[in-house]
């Protein structure tokens, strides 16, 4: 799990840390569709990477999103 993925769900979107396993879905940690635009923008304003929130919301687990955060990243 990428480390600031981790900290944009637990400090700015408030999601339980011990909620946050690889096989949760975005239902299970509690991400309704404006947490995740709350989440694409974050990632753009902290990673400067562009991760479009449909991609997000179409993301079936916690490990898709770190999976396409990863892909996303530069020197990826």
């Amino acid at each position: 799990m990428d480390d600031v993925l981790k900290d944009i769900l637990v400090n700015e979107l408030h999601v339980r840390e011990e909620d946050i396993v690889p096989t949760a879905t975005r239902e299970e940690v509690g991400l309704d569709s404006l947490a995740v635009l709350e989440l694409a923008t974050a990632l753009h304003e902290r990673l400067g990477i562009e991760v479009y929130d449909y991609e997000l919301l179409d993301a079936g687990t916690v490990a898709d999103v770190a999976r396409l955060v990863a892909e996303r990243r530069p020197g990826a």
